[in-house]
């Protein structure tokens, strides 16, 4: 007796494979797209954070103020400006307003698409630091940053100029 040897997989087994397949991608699809957009609030919240630790550092460095001022975006997504606050071109030093294209800009951002900045608790939607590398005027406060579900906040202390990255919220 000569028993046949069969190899291979048979054309309905790899459909069940295939549908296997599918039926876990449809699943796994939508978490994917939340997850990406929850990790792109976050990388933009890290920048943001970034950005304040970096105008810290140039004030030291330049011995002047360094200013951030901040757009919420009102129905839109929002944007801030890092620039150099010396008093450039007849402004006053350390106002916090970015008084003509004399100040410097260092950098600006502005929001990716389903980020939005959200709302601040700056005086005047402002933040800067000193030559010393303390809040201007001890102006702490937030930002916030938000999806449709997710927020993450940026604190500034307001003595010490510390920051802290706190979220989800």
């Amino acid at each position: 007796m000569i028993a046949s040897l069969r190899r291979g997989f048979t054309t309905l087994e790899l459909l069940v494979v295939i549908l296997i397949l599918l039926i876990m991608a449809a699943i796994a699809f939508p978490n994917l797209s939340g997850w990406a957009r929850n990790q792109r609030l976050k990388g933009v919240a890290r920048d943001l954070l970034s950005h304040f630790q970096f105008a810290r550092l140039e004030a030291i460095k330049r011995s002047t103020t360094i200013a951030l001022a901040f757009n919420p975006g009102a129905g839109g997504v929002g944007n801030y400006t890092v620039f150099v606050d010396d008093g450039a071109g007849g402004g006053t030093t350390g106002n916090l307003i970015q008084d003509n294209e004399a100040e410097a800009t260092l950098r600006r951002a502005i929001m990716p698409v389903g980020v939005t900045l959200t709302s601040t608790t700056f005086t005047d939607d402002r933040a800067g630091y000193n030559a010393r590398g303390f809040p201007v005027l001890g102006n702490g406060g937030t930002v916030r940053l938000g999806t449709d579900s997710r927020s993450y906040e940026v604190e500034m202390q307001q003595t010490s100029g510390g920051l802290s990255l706190n979220g989800p919220l």
